[in-house]
């Protein structure tokens, strides 16, 4: 009798260890191994995985192609003309030790990126006459954003698909 009360309570100690060091990365995330937080390793395949037990965790990371939907600023374009642009972007991460380590978590990524994303803009619609901005060279405006985005989201392990600009209105 007392030998089933142990090998039942050793087989409870296996199943809870081989509980805690199973996890499953899905198809729309990557995951960072971390042991005492620092990464180990990094999964980018979906399946099923293996960790330490209570020595190591797992942060999941998404893969899919996010969006970013900045608060609306004011921009003074070169005429001296004030304008309330709304703009959005679409970014993905694509390398995660980098994103890990440059901004651990993606709130704080979107809050650094909605900075960077209304800097260039003030930048480059700064430069121009708000007659160009509603012209056809709106694009050309665009893409330079997006390019100048894309070189400070790169230090974040982030890629920026698309910058747009949704309204830009007169004050």
């Amino acid at each position: 009798m007392n030998m089933g009360k142990i090998i039942a309570g050793i087989s409870v100690a296996i199943a809870a260890t081989l509980f805690f060091s199973i996890f499953i990365v899905k198809e729309v995330n990557q995951a960072i191994v971390l042991q005492f937080g620092d990464p180990k390793r990094i999964i980018s395949k979906p399946g099923l995985n293996f960790k330490i037990p209570f020595i190591q965790n797992v942060v999941f990371l998404d893969k899919r192609i996010l969006n970013l939907d900045t608060p609306p600023e004011e921009v003074i374009a070169s005429d001296q003309k004030r304008l309330i642009v709304d703009a959005f972007a679409r970014f993905q991460i694509v390398d995660p030790l980098k994103f890990y380590i440059s901004v651990g978590n993606e709130r704080v990524a979107r809050s650094r990126l909605a900075t960077i994303i209304n800097s260039r803009i003030r930048n480059v619609l700064g430069q121009q006459e708000l007659q160009t901005l509603l012209s056809e060279d709106r694009t050309k405006q665009m893409a330079l954003i997006q390019e100048g985005v894309n070189n400070e989201a790169k230090n974040f392990g982030i890629k920026i698909n698309d910058v747009r600009i949704k309204r830009a209105d007169l004050p």
